[in-house]
């Protein structure tokens, strides 16, 4: 039920999206194994990415954008995969790039960017977003949902999974 409350949420959030940028929708990568230096997702992180694909399925995404690490390519790939959508990768390290590419490339879309606890907080502050936001190394349930993310004002909006 209350998967079904938040994906009719984000529906909704996506049909008050202007015309510019549809929307932006912000998740971390799912649950990682915790060790190496570049770690795969673990078993319940794939179930979570499949979670994310049936919660976001609605939602009319165009594109989803991974940064270079294992973690979030493998969960956005699940998410893309089922919903075929195209995956594009930036490197963490480029948030400008993938801000350009969110501005120019696709402008008139609706994009699910895969990032990581300390990449999302720059990426929001980079599409104008004020309010200081945090997430938790141990915290994976987030969604934020940023629309008119190219205006003065952008909303944005933070729902957890349940």
């Amino acid at each position: 039920m209350r998967l079904l409350f938040l994906t009719i949420l984000a529906v909704m959030a996506t049909a008050l999206a202007t015309k510019a940028q549809e929307a932006v929708y912000i998740i971390r990568h799912a649950e990682k194994e915790l060790t190496g230096d570049d770690p795969a997702i673990t078993d319940e992180g794939k179930a979570r990415a499949a979670a994310w694909a049936k919660m976001l399925e609605h939602v009319g995404l165009d594109v989803v954008f991974t940064s270079d690490a294992k973690r979030t390519h493998q969960t956005g790939a699940i998410i893309a995969e089922t919903l075929g959508l195209p995956l594009n990768s930036v490197s963490r390290a480029n948030t400008a790039g993938l801000i350009d590419a969110l501005s120019f490339d696709h402008e008139e879309e609706a994009v699910l960017v895969v990032g990581h606890t300390e990449t999302i907080p720059n990426i929001l502050e980079s599409l104008g977003v004020a309010e200081e936001i945090e997430v938790s190394q141990t915290d994976f349930a987030n969604l934020f949902i940023l629309l008119k993310p190219d205006a003065n004002d952008p909303h944005l909006i933070r729902l957890r999974m349940p």
